[in-house]
């Protein structure tokens, strides 16, 4: 069975890429997926970083049919590291399939329990070695084999004398030969694709350079059998004379890596990057002879990588000095390897915790919120993500934060275009936006006080006669809620008698700044309706470069204008009321008080006297009765004091007055065994008010039936006359307070507040009154109680 897949940690995977110098690459399981590879080993490969996280196999199905699979299997299986130079490889790059060489390890690294988990691939391209090395070897070969030749001629001259004349021509020919291998060997170095130089003993004497080191160096073949020192006499000062001399005198080779070198090009000391190699050649007796320059120009390379770093720092110090969050967050595990201080701050995090860690281990509550989405989004677009006012919920010491946020994510892209990383900006506007709630709630119970209120706005810009009316202010003006008013249509609403002063109190405040406080009668424009309003306003001068305006409130007060002309009404008539029975008993008292001496010879008089003040003081006590009834409805203190009784036994026992005076017969009908559960002495009240109206209103009609009848749940008690009727204009408002009912112009006495307390006494109990009449054919005023 396969070990299961195992995930590597930062630190782990720093760990093992530590042990590498040059070409890495990370594989795991039996599988041998790509785990990771830099980009020098998918540089050799000729692929880009698609191929991570695929099967070498079929990330680089070249390598069927080559040896290299095949190992990697094997090093899984035994955990045994292979190690290999000079390997040959097959590898389409740039679209070709060419041979290299390479130089490599393939690692077996175990865990603690010795147990396979990953493979350490390292690799060095050593095609350009290998090069050198066939060249070296056939020259090498070619002058064994002259010195052999040599050797045996020398050999031949020595024992046999005679044939000196044809060993010398042998020589002769071997010398050419000799100097044709030379030849030779000039020949594959000027054609090596990669600039090499030969330099011999310890005074560094160019011997061979071919083309393309002789353009490295700057120079033309001038330069050949001179010491390097005098070829490049800039080199004086820089290391690279000393590191020739090292290598001659203890033979050991020495590379260097994009080492920078001054060179002199058309007179011109210009900077160059270089990786070279300083191969020393040595005779059979192990001393150097030579040494082999072998160089690449990466210039670019470096002058790129210089471009990016200085890219980095530039962006590292415009992020850790920006005035607002930003981070940079790398690689699709999202870790953030920069933050600065307003970032941190709205993380509520220090640097060393969130600086290399996952985003999402430091914030696991955003696994249930958009971001991470939007992160890896950007990762596979390559385009900028932006959004204004989002909430994001952090945690904190305190518990999960809300913050609003105005952010934006722009990718940063690697060498080949790929985005590694993502530089995120974050405004914290938390407070703008709870600010800015705080304002639409209030606006909002502003406009629900507005509504509720029945309040009408308006605003009127002073510069550009804007008028802005609100539906209210269209309807109390009797116009349609979608109706466009102008400001003068709206005045022209306004009674004639209060027009002038409106007007010219608005302008006061126009232009004086004076607040605006008007009341005044207006006809509505559709409906022809009277009505009153109350306008307030103020002027506002001019800020933020709007123009001045005035704007205010207008509210309905039809209502209270009503009341307190009914309220006026009603003091004039409890004045009249009140007065003249006051008259009377002041008289009465008057002429009673002239008579007390002897009023024995006055005794009829006196009788008169009495029973008209009587009479004045029971109209009084009525009057006062009624006011206090009503005093005690608006305060809550009517009171019911409810017993069982028949209700026949009221109807047949009240209105003693109205029997006694004998103009007016009141008939009882109906059933005589209704018993209700109410205080009798309030239905008693009610009965009475209503046969009194019937005596004031209907005085011709002889007769006044009482009628109770059950209605299901309910009784219904009636008191019907054959008097004049009421008009139907005015049933609606019979039992309104203060109304009084008048019939062809004749005023009747009263406060208007009988029926009114009759209504509310019958609402009390859980019953319902009304009134229904017809002109010339008498009125029914009726009232139910539940049984």
């Amino acid at each position: 069975m396969s070990n299961p897949v195992r995930r590597f940690s930062s630190d782990e995977l720093l760990e093992i890429l530590s042990i590498s110098e040059n070409a890495t690459a990370i594989y795991t399981t039996e599988d041998l997926i790509i785990q990771t590879a830099n980009d020098a080993m998918v540089g050799f490969w000729g692929k880009d970083r698609s191929v991570i996280g695929l099967p070498i196999a079929e990330a680089i199905p070249e390598l069927e049919n080559q040896p290299f699979i095949g190992l990697l299997q094997n090093v899984w299986r035994t955990g045994t590291t292979y190690e290999a130079r000079d390997a040959s490889a097959m590898l389409f790059v740039d679209g070709k399939l060419n041979i290299f060489y390479f130089d490599f390890i393939y690692r077996a690294i175990k865990d603690d329990e010795g147990r396979m988990y990953c493979i350490l691939h390292t690799a060095t391209d050593v095609t350009e070695r290998n090069a050198q090395k066939k060249v070296l070897k056939e020259s090498e070969q070619t002058k064994n084999a002259l010195n052999k030749e040599l050797e045996a001629s020398n050999h031949e001259l020595l024992s046999v004398n005679h044939e000196l004349k044809e060993s010398h021509k042998n020589l002769k020919t071997l010398n050419n030969n000799l100097a044709e291998s030379e030849s030779r060997f000039r020949g594959l170095v000027q054609q090596a694709p990669v600039a090499i130089g030969i330099l011999t003993g310890r005074e560094l004497i160019v011997e061979s350079a071919n083309n393309l080191m002789l353009a490295i160096w700057g120079k033309q073949n001038n330069i050949i059998d001179k010491p390097l020192a005098d070829a490049l006499p800039e080199l004086k000062g820089q290391p690279f004379l000393q590191i020739l001399d090292e290598v001659y005198m203890t033979g050991v080779e020495f590379r260097g890596s994009e080492t920078k070198a001054t060179l002199e090009y058309n007179g011109r000391l210009l900077d160059k990057y270089f990786n070279f190699v300083y191969h020393p050649i040595k005779n059979s007796t192990g001393n150097t002879v030579n040494i082999i320059v072998v160089a690449t120009e990466v210039t670019e390379q470096v002058l790129a990588k210089q471009k990016i770093q200085a890219s980095e720092h530039r962006l590292n110090s415009m992020v850790m000095n920006a005035p607002i969050g930003m981070t940079v967050i790398e690689g699709r595990d999202l870790v953030i390897t920069i933050a600065n201080q307003p970032m941190l701050d709205i993380w509520n995090r220090k640097k060393e915790q969130v600086i290399g860690k996952k985003l999402l281990e430091i914030f696991p509550e955003l696994h249930d919120q958009p971001f991470p989405g939007m992160l890896q989004q950007v990762f596979d677009t390559g385009e900028r993500l932006s959004l204004p006012e989002i909430s994001a919920d952090i945690s904190t010491e305190n518990g999960l934060v809300k913050y609003f946020i105005d952010f934006s994510y722009d990718p940063l892209f690697d060498l080949n275009g790929n985005v590694e990383s993502i530089l995120a900006t974050v405004l914290n506007i938390t407070e703008q936006v709870q600010a800015r709630q705080s304002i639409e709630r209030a606006e909002q119970m502003l406009r629900l006080a507005v509504d509720s209120a029945h309040l009408g706005t308006w605003y009127f810009d002073l510069e550009t006669k804007d008028f802005i009316p609100s539906a209210r202010l269209k309807n109390v003006f009797g116009f349609y809620d979608d109706e466009p008013i102008s400001y003068e249509h709206a005045v022209q609403q306004i009674s004639q008698d209060y027009l002038e002063k409106v007007v010219s109190a608005a302008k006061e405040s126009f232009f004086k700044g004076v607040p605006f406080e008007q009341e005044f009668p207006v006809t509505g424009f559709h409906d022809n309706e009277k009505r009153w309003l109350r306008a307030t306003g103020k002027l506002y001068k001019p800020e933020s470069g709007k123009s001045a305006h005035f704007s205010g409130t207008i509210i309905d007060i039809t209502e209270r204008k009503n009341t307190e002309q009914r309220k006026d009404d009603f003091i004039s008539i409890a004045s009249h009321e009140l007065k003249t029975p006051t008259t009377t008993l002041k008289a009465s008292l008057q002429l009673l008080n002239r008579m007390k001496d002897d009023p024995g010879k006055n005794v009829p008089i006196v009788s008169r006297l009495i029973e008209q003040a009587n009479r004045s003081m029971g109209k009084i006590s009525n009057l006062i009765d009624d006011l206090l009834n009503v005093s005690r409805m608006n305060e809550g203190q009517l009171h019911l004091n409810k017993t069982t009784f028949f209700i026949s036994d009221v109807l047949n026992n009240c209105c003693n007055h109205v029997r006694e005076a004998g103009k007016h017969e009141l008939i009882y009908q109906g059933d005589l065994d209704i018993e209700v559960f109410a205080d009798e002495h309030r239905i008693d009240q009610v009965v009475v008010n209503f046969v009194n109206n019937a005596v004031k209103y209907a005085s011709e009609s002889t007769e006044i039936f009482l009628i109770a009848e059950r209605e299901n749940e309910v009784v219904r008690v009636s008191v019907k006359d054959s008097g004049p009727g009421v008009a139907p204009d005015k049933l609606p408002y019979l039992f309104d307070r203060y109304y009084r009912a008048d019939h062809s112009g004749t005023q009747y006495s009263g406060l208007g507040l009988g029926l009114f307390i009759s209504a509310e006494i019958i609402r009390r109990h859980g019953g319902k009154i009304g009134a229904i009449s017809e002109l010339g054919k008498g009125s029914t005023f009726w009232f139910t109680l539940p049984l």
